[in-house]
């Protein structure tokens, strides 16, 4: 191997060895490593898990949100869908009764606890 050929394979090497790291560092483990399950104590900014029953649906007076409010057993919670992470289709996909899982993250709204979802994958229908 000449001389500058080397030198390639070792900046490719320390390239892909810093990639490694990276990733090691910011996507170390999944995001449901670090879900919980909803309850009663959740607080702001933590992302959980829960399910439930739809108990109903509507869309915000603006903006084209959905809000949707799901009994988990240990009480009532707001699920949020912004109109840009798939209010309408999750709006097309459960009806009021339906048994849905969610995943997102707890957030406040006028003194309420609500769960925000990022993606319309982020409800799913349970049978």
């Amino acid at each position: 191997m000449e001389k500058e050929e080397k030198i390639v394979v070792i900046l490719l090497c320390m390239a892909f060895i810093s990639l490694t790291i990276a990733y090691a560092s910011f996507y170390s483990g999944d995001s449901a490593s670090n879900m919980q399950e909803l309850s009663s104590s959740s607080l702001p900014g933590e992302d959980v898990r829960f399910e439930g029953d739809v108990l109903s649906k509507r869309f915000t007076y603006t903006g084209g949100h959905l809000l949707i409010d799901v009994d988990y057993g240990v009480g009532v919670i707001t699920v949020f869908v912004p109109s840009k992470n798939g209010a309408k289709d999750i709006d097309s996909r459960i009806n009021e009764n339906d048994h849905v899982l969610v995943i997102g993250t707890v957030d406040e709204y006028e003194g309420q606890l609500e769960v925000v979802v990022q993606s319309s994958d982020d409800i799913t229908l349970l049978q």
